[in-house]
């Protein structure tokens, strides 16, 4: 579900989804004099260059930020190669051209920035809504145990990538895809991997089948 608000600029709108928000505040820290959650409205895009922007909505790991440009400049890119990046005690943050699927393989998002819940209690599934700070869910960074793995070798992980959203079970990845570690280095580059969104799973961020036996829940 969405909650959208739009702010208008001379030279570019600004749109914000303030369900999918999870305050990792790069937009407020990198261009205050636009992004101010002090002022009212808290953005107010004719305060900075429309390519100042561009830069610092491009850094929104959530996808809550989007813009239009009415300066003749380019729509937003797609990342060039599609990464999954597990953040430490929260969210996995996935980029690229990423298509989100329900559990009937109906598209219900296009995106080139999501993050997506692994603690298994967003009210908001599948995106991270925060729950996982109150809750004091821990997973690491990292893949724990990267010899489990299989992996392809990819010159490229680019391309579509699906991610569909399985009902009380996993998020399967379909495309091409690299896997980040905390310092966004690539561990390995897959075409397929289900990962873990109950919060049980002992080889996060990827599913062992834990949510069949945890009562896990979510459309």
């Amino acid at each position: 579900m969405s909650k959208i608000h739009n702010y208008a600029g001379q030279q570019i709108d600004v749109s914000y989804d303030a369900k999918r928000c999870i305050h990792a505040a790069e937009c407020v820290k990198r261009l205050s004099a636009v992004f101010d959650n002090q002022k009212r409205p808290w953005v107010q895009p004719d305060q900075a260059s429309a390519e100042a922007i561009v830069e610092t909505v491009h850094l929104c790991p959530s996808g809550a930020l989007h813009y239009e440009r009415k300066d003749g400049g380019e729509a937003e890119p797609a990342p060039a190669a599609n990464t999954v990046q597990p953040v430490a005690d929260g969210p996995v943050y996935v980029r690229g051209t990423l298509t989100l699927a329900n559990g009937s393989d109906e598209v219900t998002m296009r995106e080139t920035r999501l993050a997506l819940c692994r603690c298994g209690l967003s009210q908001n599934k599948p995106f991270c809504d925060n729950s996982h700070q109150k809750a004091e869910f821990r997973a690491p960074a990292g893949i724990v145990n990267p010899e489990r793995q299989t992996s392809e070798t990819l010159e490229n992980p680019g391309g579509e990538l699906t991610i569909k959203v399985n009902p009380n079970g996993s998020l399967r990845l379909t495309g091409n895809f690299a896997v980040l570690d905390a310092d966004g280095e690539s561990v390995f580059t897959s075409q397929r991997q289900w990962l873990c969104r109950c919060g049980g799973s002992q080889n996060k961020p990827f599913c062992d089948g834990t949510h069949k036996t945890n009562g896990f829940q979510a459309t």
